[in-house]
């Protein structure tokens, strides 16, 4: 076998493992977050801007999907997490962000109360919300914002998640409000 062709065959095998964790990733959101994914405040979601750069939907899913690869992981070394759990928190996390330009008076108000108001969201969207979803919910602001710190292993993934997701709207921008690096260089580059 020629090393051009390995190289083809390995992409491939990678490309369908990503294919396949995709459509694990899809399948555990719709499994135990589904009556989040399609609420009301899911839809308002994708409209409100986040990070200057992507919307809360947006966000909410790179989230969700960084907390489920990492949950993925652990599992293969034989460390359990709760993914229900993981999948409701994640989903959860920010919606108490919508309509921060009315509820809150500036960005440390926002920072601080948001988890609190996410909690109250959660709670009314998913079913059987567990006190640890909630307890995730409200810690994943750790470190910033004088939050306390996780107390679960589920509570370091969704709040590592979280940053993670928040450096990756950046770099990704969104694919709704046509924000990121690209077009923000292009606007910077036209003023010249």
């Amino acid at each position: 076998m020629s090393r051009r062709s390995e190289q083809n065959s390995s992409s491939g095998i990678a490309h369908d493992r990503r294919a396949t964790r995709n459509d694990r990733v899809m399948q555990d959101l719709e499994r135990y977050g589904g009556e989040i994914l399609h609420s009301g405040e899911m839809e308002k979601a994708f409209q409100q801007t986040h990070h200057n750069w992507s919307t809360v939907g947006e966000h909410t899913l790179r989230v969700a999907k960084a907390s489920l690869a990492m949950c993925y992981l652990l599992h293969r070394l034989h460390i359990k997490t709760d993914i229900p759990d993981v999948v409701k928190a994640s989903l959860c996390h920010d919606l108490g962000i919508l309509g921060r330009y009315e509820k809150f008076s500036g960005n440390r108000e926002c920072y601080r109360q948001h988890p609190i108001d996410s909690v109250v969201i959660a709670r009314a969207l998913a079913n059987n919300l567990s006190d640890k979803s909630a307890d995730i919910i409200e810690r994943h602001m750790w470190p910033a914002a004088h939050s306390k710190h996780p107390n679960s292993l589920e509570g370091v993934i969704v709040s590592t998640a979280d940053k993670y997701a928040a450096v990756k709207d950046f770099f990704q921008g969104s694919s709704i409000k046509h924000t990121g690096p690209k077009p923000f260089l292009h606007r910077i580059l036209r003023r010249k």
